[in-house]
């Protein structure tokens, strides 16, 4: 029993600390060579992680790995198609340095 409260609260308490934008449009997408796409949002940030040293605005995705590919391709289609996003981030930069994982997002209207 006392593992499972530890373990909620450890759910609750990672989360936390996840940034994320919301209702913003995507205004700059950046493809690197290593396979990380990069974008930029125009969505009003909260809960910005330590590790996104001026980047506040930009999130990361690991475009090499199987959900990447679905996440870029998401991606993709909602900067294509000017739909706003709201994006939630992992709270940490383990893709790209300076710039904050997307965790997962979602379109607007």
């Amino acid at each position: 029993m006392k593992k499972t409260i530890a373990l909620i609260f450890l759910m609750f308490a990672t989360n936390s600390y996840a940034g994320s934008a919301s209702s913003g449009t995507l205004s700059t997408v950046h493809f690197m060579s290593n396979g990380v796409v990069i974008a930029s949002t125009s969505g009003t940030r909260s809960d910005v992680p330590p590790c996104a040293v001026n980047q506040s605005s930009r999130f990361s995705i690991d475009g090499t790995s199987a959900g990447g590919k679905v996440q870029v391709s998401g991606l993709l289609a909602a900067y294509a198609s000017g739909k706003q996003v709201n994006i939630i981030g992992t709270g940490n930069c383990s893709v790209y340095g300076d710039t904050e994982t997307i965790s997962y997002f979602y379109t607007i209207n």
